[in-house]
């Protein structure tokens, strides 16, 4: 071993190092030069006094021999590279072998280097100092990976954060809107409605009253038949006939307008103002019996309705008053399908047995409930249209197309659920509506 004198020169170091050589005389002179340039120096003279100070007291490198009793040095470079505690520790060799063959198998056990013996304390010095300040910036290039990871990590989270909060800022906007333009809409349709309702309720009542007199006066003509000549009677007659029906289309029309004024006004005004626990099947079952109640009493029309409740589904909080005028919308509608399929089929002399299933589930933080019905279908180019305000596939006169679009704004607007509709022409037709389950009002408003 050859020893250089100490510069002065030479920057103070406090790293330590590990020696392992089980050669007393060596391990005296190495320790002697190292100290002289401030390095701490820990010795070792065998594999697992090694194993165990590195755990211990974690030195910045170690100069491992090769050529020891017990465990040589390949198999305790080994295990401290397998050992989670030791295996970032830079180990150089210190060996006689020379071999290409064993250099090679220092390297491939974990070993950054190795100096041959005898070893050349400037050598040594020289290849200590590089991996020691390669150690020193990794270990510097690890911290600031885990800062950036952290930081990375904090902006995902604040962008996470502000993205949530622009998208409620969102809906928040969206809702205000919506419901000024509702109070806007009320406020117009109130006025709106307030001005017809009452030219409205002149002309039913003149409709009415002309028709009376048309009435009296076709009496009073038939008294006087024998003395009106027989062609002029059936003149006048035909023009008696002719003007009351005139009054009964007129007042048959106004009777419409007001619905529709009517349906217009109910339409603006919907809130979430009056709310109270319910339970929902029993609200379907209320609905069934009010929609079908016209059908049944005038009609005769036969229904065959399946009812399938979760009872699990508890009360919860709606707008009473207002859902079962949603769901009487939407039987109305499977009612009049069915009682159209029934009229295709019976003129055509085929079986048909016009059926309404109504299922509900419990979802845990929503309801589903399902509406079926065996009707005439929807056509699959007005499907997404059918809750549009006036959308209607009912001839003129027989349809406002209102309801459907009333139901929706209740469920989803009022009551923040959802409605999908699945359908095949001329087969089926089937509802599938979500309520979520709230329990405050403040759950429903937010």
């Amino acid at each position: 071993m050859s020893i250089v004198e100490n510069d002065s020169t030479t920057e103070t170091v406090n790293n330590t190092i590990l020696i392992v050589d089980d050669n007393p005389i060596n391990m005296k002179l190495a320790v002697s030069v190292l100290e002289s340039y401030n390095f701490n120096i820990l010795v070792s003279l065998n594999g697992n006094n090694c194993l165990k100070q590195a755990r211990e007291n974690s030195p910045d490198i170690i100069l491992l021999d090769v050529l020891m009793p017990g465990i040589d040095g390949f198999e305790t470079c080994k295990r401290l590279k397998a050992d989670p505690e030791t295996k970032d520790i830079p180990v150089i060799f210190m060996t006689a072998l020379s071999d290409t063959e064993d250099k090679i198998t220092g390297f491939e056990v974990g070993a950054v280097d190795y100096v041959t013996k005898p070893i050349k304390i400037d050598e040594v010095l020289a290849r200590v100092k590089v991996h020691i300040q390669l150690r020193e910036l990794t270990k510097k290039l690890k911290k600031k990976n885990i800062l950036l990871q952290e930081e990375i990590q904090q902006r995902i989270i604040a962008e996470a954060k502000l993205k949530k909060t622009l998208q409620e800022l969102q809906v928040a906007q969206k809702e205000i809107v919506s419901k000024e333009k509702l109070a806007y809409l009320g406020t117009l349709t109130s006025g709106i409605a307030h001005e017809l309702c009452n030219p409205l309720n002149f002309v039913q009542n003149f409709a009415q009253l002309s028709s009376e007199l048309l009435d009296e006066f076709l009496e009073d003509l038939t008294l006087e038949i024998n003395k009106i000549e027989a062609e002029k009677f059936d003149d006048f007659t035909e023009i008696i006939n002719e003007l009351k029906h005139n009054t009964d289309g007129i007042y048959q029309h106004s009777k419409r307008a007001e619905k529709i004024i009517r349906m217009m006004v109910k339409h603006a005004r919907l809130d979430s103002s009056q709310l109270q626990s319910s339970n929902l099947n029993n609200i379907l079952t209320q609905s069934l019996q009010f929609a079908g109640q016209s059908l049944w009493e005038k009609d005769k029309f036969p229904i065959k309705i399946n009812t399938n409740y979760d009872n699990s589904i508890g009360k919860v909080l709606v707008s009473y008053s207002d859902l079962i005028q949603a769901f009487i919308n939407m039987f109305d509608n499977s009612y009049y399908a069915l009682k159209t399929k029934l009229e295709q089929q019976e003129s055509t002399n085929q079986d048909f047995t016009p059926t309404v299933s109504v299922q509900t589930c419990n979802l845990g933080e929503k309801v589903e409930i399902r509406i079926y019905d065996n009707g005439i279908g929807i056509n699959s180019k007005i499907r997404d249209k059918i809750f549009d305000p006036f959308q209607t596939t009912k001839p003129p006169g027989e349809g406002i197309g209102l309801g459907l679009s009333l139901s929706y704004e209740i469920i989803v607007g009022q009551h923040h659920g959802s409605i999908e509709v699945e359908s095949k022409l001329e087969e089926y037709s089937e509802f599938i509506i979500e309520i979520p389950v709230t329990k405050n009002i403040d759950e429903v408003r937010s």
